[in-house]
């Protein structure tokens, strides 16, 4: 039909990057409307539980499973005869690879160790049966201790390495001895950090259905990485990938350790195909303590060079990372790499050094754990500007000011030659400098401590690394996977949108955030764009999310495809509107000649065209309006970065801390929703306090985990958490879009911040803190260590 010039209205554009618009996941998960792992019924579901080692170190002489059999409701059992082995993605010059199966093989090395599993009618029956499977064991020595496992003579886990070393890898760059000779002051020190869990809500979980019929494998599992996870089980079961279908809608917090294919998920699926049915296992409580995904246990040696006017001239940093039995498929060691190169931050120097050394030890796998070795790496450093602070008689914020990279000169390649793509590292901490009232904190503390109160100030920065590209993840982690992801972007006859992405959302607002990209670059209302996320059947391969790279290389896919269909509903508007395609332009759902924008044609009817007229679209134009693209950063990683100020208030009697006030300034480029960004802030600060002052898993010489429940395992709550003031500024990375990942910040700013607070709140003591978590007890070691008490 021809186009009827209308009255001329001003079409001003849509604004959705940058609004804070409610989250188009809650009106489903507030009313319980979401569908988990665990929410996935199936007819003749069996239940699936484990017969655990109860040894951290022991041989397997011997399993006896006719008992469970007998049991009338056991329907399958799968023994180490059937465990397959696992394999690494992950080649790294000096790094072993660890033995790995479903289901321990002749000797277990951890307590907790998948030995049998076992499917029944129901799972209270599965966990009966457990009782009932006799296995033999021959007790072997222990070590728990990874500075301990490296001496000679230590228990070893794997007989034929002769050691109990993963890898060891001294990164060194530029001239540091020369730095250290030198330096007015060298302040060194050891610092220990504690073991403990990322806890998500909800814990791992597998719902199974291998048809035969059909020759298909459906999985519903609670993973951050659907499309990887299917390629990975196909690879070890040998099962033809392009049956299998992986199924992630909801997940209860991902925090890391979901991005993982652990020996046990494995079993589960083995049992599947065995049996022919659907299975079912939703881990316990216990076991996520006990097995899933422990991080942060460190001991660091320390040493920083520095000029008597505070310039850091070098680090160097002896670093034992405490492995466990092993790092799972797919992020093995990485954590650790990680830690080794984040440490410099937003900080010039001139030399650096990390000996790395990765060991195993009989306890679980270090996995994944939110900010992946950054809080580690940002801890010390942070640790070194505090100390150098104090023996200069500086303000800690002044050292730090005086070693920032400057803005002028981004892109910046810092010591380690990673390149940060953009930043304004000084801008960020003035304005958090006025926004949280340093100055007036400052007299404020003074005044306090006059009333004989012991109340210190905090602060931190860093670097967030995020979203890596392809040859970072290759040359400097040795991984072979890719730094990009795959999208589909499809307007349908109506005028509606589709968006579908292989991502698996736990709770970063995916389906908001996208939505809001894809809405601006088409200019049509949010509420127009729906987002189809978490299935392998209906969406291209991804990655899956972590290191903060959903919104840079989704979000950039987004802008891609988008672009890519608007311009084609450009050429087909402007043909029917008579005019060239450059004097078109698209706003707020219409299509408009910019000479005369009394002349357009509303977004719906364009699209209707493109599937239904197509007599009225260009002849060098297909029909249709669906795109599949790809995108990936053109950077090594994009670089965010953040300012933690923390108040405390420490009772020196007692050892307990109180939280006066937190505030975080984060940079991490354009904002696509300042809401959902703040609220990824708080999370990660709330995350991270529990991990610096409560969390720490515990094991005794055995090698037996002493805190396996939230009885003795201490997670905060609301008392607990402060209220969190964030505040955010701008500085766009020059990838598409203009973000940067920022979704574990938090949990790297915490640590070092709460530790510069407590330890400034008792300095009159003359307190030194070297030891997380920092909780009581260790506050009131640290101050019997200082003659105080």
């Amino acid at each position: 039909m021809p186009v009827q010039a209308v009255e001329q209205v001003e079409l001003s554009k849509y604004k959705w990057i940058g609004a804070s618009i409610k989250r188009k996941e809650d009106s489903e998960l507030i009313r319980g409307k979401g569908t988990y792992t665990d929410d996935v019924k199936l007819p003749g579901t069996v239940y699936v539980a484990f017969v655990r080692s109860p040894y951290a170190h022991a041989k397997i002489k011997s399993i006896d499973v006719s008992k469970a059999l007998n049991h009338p409701k056991v329907v399958g059992i799968l023994t180490p005869e059937e465990a397959v082995p696992l394999h690494s993605w992950m080649e790294l010059p000096g790094m072993r690879q660890v033995p790995r199966t479903s289901l321990a093989v002749g000797k277990v090395r951890f307590q907790g160790e998948p030995v049998v599993a076992i499917a029944a009618t129901d799972r209270y029956a599965a966990e009966d049966a457990v009782q009932l499977v006799e296995v033999e064991y021959e007790p072997l020595p222990v070590v728990v201790d990874a500075e301990k496992a490296m001496e000679p003579g230590a228990p070893l886990l794997y007989d034929e390495w002769g050691d109990n070393l993963i890898y060891h890898g001294d990164a060194k760059f530029g001239d540091v001895e020369g730095a250290f000779a030198r330096a007015d002051l060298v302040v060194e020190g050891t610092l220990v950090s504690n073991r403990h869990s990322p806890t998500p809500m909800e814990p791992r979980a597998i719902t199974a259905h291998y048809d035969p019929v059909k020759g298909t494998f459906t999985i519903w599992v609670t993973t951050q990485f659907p499309h990887v996870f299917k390629t990975y089980v196909s690879q070890v079961l040998k099962f033809p990938e392009d049956k299998i279908r992986v199924i992630a809608k909801r997940v209860g917090g991902g925090y890391g350790p979901k991005s993982h294919v652990y020996p046990d998920d494995v079993a589960v699926l083995q049992l599947a195909l065995k049996l022919k049915r659907p299975v079912k296992w939703v881990e316990t409580r216990t076991e996520n303590l006990q097995v899933t995904g422990h991080a942060r246990d460190w001991k660091i040696y320390y040493r920083g060079a520095f000029s008597r006017d505070g310039k850091v001239l070098a680090v160097s940093i002896k670093g034992i990372a405490d492995f466990g039995v092993y790092g799972p498929f797919w992020t093995e060691i990485q954590p650790a790499l990680v830690a080794q190169a984040q440490a410099p931050g937003p900080y010039k120097m001139q030399g650096y050094e990390f000996d790395l050394y990765c060991v195993t030890t009989n306890k679980a796998p270090y996995a994944a754990h939110r900010g992946f070795g950054r809080p580690t790496g940002s801890l010390v450093m942070e640790r070194i500007m505090d100390g150098a602070a104090r023996r200069l008689g500086l303000d800690p914020v002044e050292i730090r000011r005086r070693n920032l990279i400057g803005p002028n000169e981004m892109p910046y390649r810092q010591v380690t030659n990673i390149v940060y793509d953009s930043g304004d590292y000084p801008r960020a901490l003035e304005t958090a400098l006025r926004s949280f009232d340093y100055q007036g904190w400052r007299r404020k503390q003074e005044e306090l401590r006059r009333q004989g109160r012991y109340v210190g100030i905090g602060v931190s920065t860093y670097v967030e690394y995020s979203a890596p590209s392809s040859k970072r993840l290759s040359e400097g982690l040795g991984w072979k996977v890719g730094g990009y992801d795959m999208v589909r972007l499809r307007v349908e006859p109506t005028g509606k949108v589709k968006f579908f992405t292989g991502q698996s959302t736990q709770g970063m607002s995916h389906e908001t955030i996208f939505a809001q990209i894809v809405a601006e670059e088409l200019q049509v209302h949010v509420d127009d764009v729906t987002v189809v996320e978490g299935d392998t059947e209906d969406t291209p391969y991804s990655y899956g999310a972590w290191a903060s790279r959903a919104t840079v290389v989704v979000g950039g896919a987004a802008v891609k495809a988008s672009r890519m269909i608007r311009d084609k509903m450009i050429k087909i508007a402007a043909f029917n509107l008579g005019v060239e395609p450059s004097d078109v332009d698209v706003a707020r759902g219409w299509f408009y000649v910019k000479s005369d924008p009394s002349k357009r044609m509303p977004f719906s009817e364009v699209a209707r065209i493109a599937y239904q007229e197509v007599h009225r679209i260009p002849m060098d134009l297909e029909p249709g309006l669906e795109v599949v693209t790809t995108y990936e950063p053109q950077v090594y990683t994009t670089a965010s970065t953040a300012w933690h100020f923390v108040v405390v208030e420490v009772d020196p009697e007692t050892g307990k801390v109180d939280i006066l006030k937190y505030y975080v300034l984060e940079d991490a480029g354009i904002s696509v929703n300042p809401m959902t960004m703040h609220g990824q802030t708080h999370g990660a600060v709330a995350h991270e306090i529990g991990g610096v002052m409560y969390e720490e898993l515990r094991y005794d010489e055995n090698g037996n985990l002493l805190n396996s429940t939230f009885v003795d395992y201490l997670v905060p709550t609301a008392l607990e958490v402060p209220n969190i003031e964030v505040e955010h500024i701008e500085t766009p990375s020059p990838q598409l879009g203009g973000w940067k990942g920022m979704g574990e910040g938090g949990s790297i700013g915490a640590p070092p911040a709460l530790f510069g607070a407590i330890e400034d709140a008792l300095s009159p003591l003359g307190v030194k803190l070297d030891r997380a978590p920092l909780n009581p007890e260790n506050i009131l070691r640290a101050i019997r260590a200082s003659g105080a008490s």
